[in-house]
């Protein structure tokens, strides 16, 4: 049976996009993507999720007091905040609230589906068993190596994270927008080889999507744009 995941970002397209990277990730399912906080409690309340995908900054409200509110309501449904959020104090009171990880935006998808099935591998042990012992709390909260989250948080070589918002930031929210790498490289002030590079790899990250016109002489030309929601 597949672990049941809501989304809940107020950004639409940041929701789809992890909609995508959950459907790719075996094991899970979205049922249900929210993107106010009161629609998330609405969906909450009526599909007892086992997972939540939660932002934490809301126009209306923080994503962190949706979660004390749910635990004070004794929801039992685990938590990962996927978030811009990289202030100490946010990521304390996330801890203090029981989540499962933390992941920073923008998102890593390696990163995420790494967090994924190391959750559902959590589930699985623990749900095959009565009683714990050392070694089974051990592999319960160690089953991924610091290590090995590192190498997973790490964006590839040639690709640097402030470079990389700014490319994603060219392209806003609209999804109309088709552009050329010698475009978004007039935006960004660098080179069209280096911002080809990113938005390759945005493209990997099924963030971007890109299409190719034999039209004119020369080179076929490739338009980059955000992709569509399903």
């Amino acid at each position: 049976m597949n672990l049941r995941v809501q989304i809940i970002d107020d950004d639409v397209r940041i929701a789809e996009i992890h909609r995508q990277y959950v459907e790719k990730t075996e094991g899970f399912e979205v049922v249900g993507i929210a993107n106010t906080l009161e629609d998330a409690q609405s969906q909450l309340d009526v599909l007892e999720p086992d997972l939540l995908l939660l932002d934490i900054f809301f126009p209306e409200g923080n994503g962190l007091d949706f979660l004390k509110k749910a635990r004070l309501h004794n929801k039992q449904v685990d938590v990962i905040p996927i978030t811009a959020a990289k202030e100490v104090h946010l990521f304390n009171e996330a801890l203090h609230g029981g989540v499962f990880d933390y992941i920073l935006k923008p998102v890593v998808f390696s990163r995420f589906q790494a967090t994924l099935e190391r959750y559902r591998q959590t589930k699985n042990q623990l749900s095959s068993i009565d009683q714990l012992d050392q070694s089974e709390v051990d592999r319960a909260l160690h089953t991924v190596r610091s290590g090995d989250l590192h190498e997973l948080t790490e964006l590839p070589k040639g690709i640097d994270r402030l470079t990389l918002e700014k490319v994603q930031q060219v392209f806003g929210s609209s999804q109309d927008s088709r552009l050329t790498s010698e475009e978004v490289a007039s935006h960004v002030g660098a080179s069209r080889t280096t911002v080809r590079r990113y938005l390759e790899y945005l493209v990997s990250q099924i963030i971007l999507d890109v299409d190719v016109s034999y039209g004119g002489v020369g080179r076929p030309e490739r338009r980059y744009f955000r992709k569509q929601p399903h």
